[in-house]
C-alpha cells in the first residue's frame, strides 16, 4: 500500500477517478464551482513550479500568459467560432512562443531584478490590452457566448461539469509533465541551476537554454488554464485578467505546499483556493483574504520554511530514524 501511494501514476489515477465521480457525489453547483477553481489553481501552481521550483527563478509574470491565453481563446471564439475546448491547445503554443521571447530577455537577470522584470511583463500586456481596443475591446473587455457545443448551450444544471472534467484532465497532464521533467536530464539540469548556476554552467549545462525552455513550458499550461477560464466566466477585461496577484497566488500555493516538489504546489492549491473562496463568500468583496493568505504564509515560513510536504517528509524520516535503533536494540 505504501508503494502505491508513492507512485505518481497511481496518485494521478486516484485524483482522476475521484474527479470523474465528484459531480455526481456532490451535485451542488456551488461546490462544483469550488472544485473547478481548485483544479485550475492546482494546474497553475504546478506549471509555475517548473520555472519557480525546479529552476529556482521566482517569476511574477505568469499572469501575462494566463491573460494572453484568455484573450486568444475569447477572440478566436467570437470571430471564427473556434470552440475553446479545442482551440486552447494550439493557441497556447502561441503563448509559449511569446514566453520564450520574454524569457530570453528576462532570464538575463537574476534575483530581485528578474522578479521586477517579470512584473513589468504583466503591466506591458495589460497596457496593450487596454490600448489595442480594435482587437481587445479595451477596458470594456470581451464577452463570449454562453458555454455549449454546436450552438446549443449546456443546461444550467450541468454547465460546470464539462469544465470540471477539462481541468481534471489538464491537471493530470500538468502533473505528468512536471513528473517527467523532474526525472529527466532536463529536470536535473534545472535543479543544478537552482542549487548553483555557476557550477552548473561550469560542468557544461547550457543554463540559458534550460531556463528559457522551462519558462516556455511553464507558460503553456498556465495559458491553457487562462483560455478556459475566460470561457468559463464568458467575460474578461484587462485589469482583472492581467493582475499581478494571479502570479502571486501561484507562488503562494507552491510555497505553502513545497516549491520544487512534485505534489507540493497541488497540495497548496487544494488548501488555498477553497479557503479563498470561503473567505470571500463569508466576508464579501473585501481584501481580507489577502490578510488570511499573508498570515498563513507567515506561519509556514516560520515553522515550515520549505513548505508542508518537505516538513512532513522530514518529520517522518526523523521518526523512522529514531524507531530503527530501538528495533535493532530489541
Amino acid at each position: 500500500m505504501a508503494k502505491f501511494f508513492h507512485s505518481t501514476p497511481a496518485l494521478v489515477a486516484v485524483i482522476f477517478v475521484v474527479g470523474i465521480i465528484s459531480p455526481w457525489i456532490v451535485p451542488n453547483q456551488y461546490y462544483q464551482h469550488i472544485i473547478v477553481m481548485t483544479l485550475m489553481a492546482a494546474v497553475m501552481a504546478s506549471s509555475w513550479n517548473i520555472i519557480g521550483g525546479y529552476a529556482g527563478y521566482t517569476s511574477l509574470g505568469h499572469a501575462a500568459f494566463f491573460g494572453l491565453g484568455g484573450y486568444l481563446v475569447a477572440w478566436t471564439h467570437n470571430h471564427y467560432g473556434w470552440h475553446p475546448f479545442v482551440s486552447v491547445w494550439f493557441l497556447s503554443l502561441i503563448v509559449v512562443v511569446v514566453a520564450l521571447i520574454m524569457g530570453w530577455i528576462a532570464l538575463r537577470t537574476q534575483g530581485s531584478a528578474f522578479v521586477v522584470v517579470t512584473i513589468a511583463i504583466v503591466f506591458i500586456f495589460r497596457l496593450l490590452a487596454l490600448n489595442l481596443s480594435s482587437i481587445t475591446n479595451g477596458a470594456n473587455g470581451l464577452t463570449q457566448p454562453r458555454p455549449g457545443w454546436g450552438g446549443v448551450p449546456w443546461s444550467p444544471e450541468l454547465i460546470k461539469i464539462p469544465f470540471l472534467y477539462f481541468f481534471l484532465v489538464l491537471l493530470c497532464l500538468t502533473i505528468f509533465a512536471s513528473w517527467w521533467i523532474r526525472n529527466s536530464k532536463f529536470g536535473l539540469g534545472l535543479i543544478a541551476i537552482r542549487e548553483d548556476e555557476g557550477k552548473a554552467e561550469s560542468v557544461g549545462i547550457d543554463t540559458m537554454m534550460y531556463k528559457v525552455l522551462a519558462f516556455g513550458v511553464s507558460a503553456y499550461f498556465v495559458a491553457v488554464a487562462g483560455g478556459i477560464y475566460s470561457y468559463f466566466f464568458t467575460y474578461i477585461d484587462p485589469t482583472f485578467i492581467f493582475d499581478v496577484f494571479v502570479s502571486v497566488t501561484m507562488v503562494l500555493m507552491a510555497i505553502l505546499g513545497g516549491r520544487g516538489t512534485l505534489w507540493g504546489p497541488v497540495l497548496g492549491a487544494f488548501i488555498m483556493q477553497p479557503l479563498s473562496i470561503w473567505v470571500v463568500g463569508a466576508f464579501g468583496g473585501s481584501s481580507i483574504h489577502l490578510s488570511v493568505f499573508g498570515g498563513i504564509l507567515l506561519l509556514v515560513m516560520l515553522f515550515m520554511p520549505q513548505g508542508i510536504l518537505p516538513a512532513v517528509s522530514e518529520s517522518l524520516n526523523k521518526r523512522k530514524q529514531v524507531q530503527s535503533p530501538a528495533k535493532d536494540a530489541r
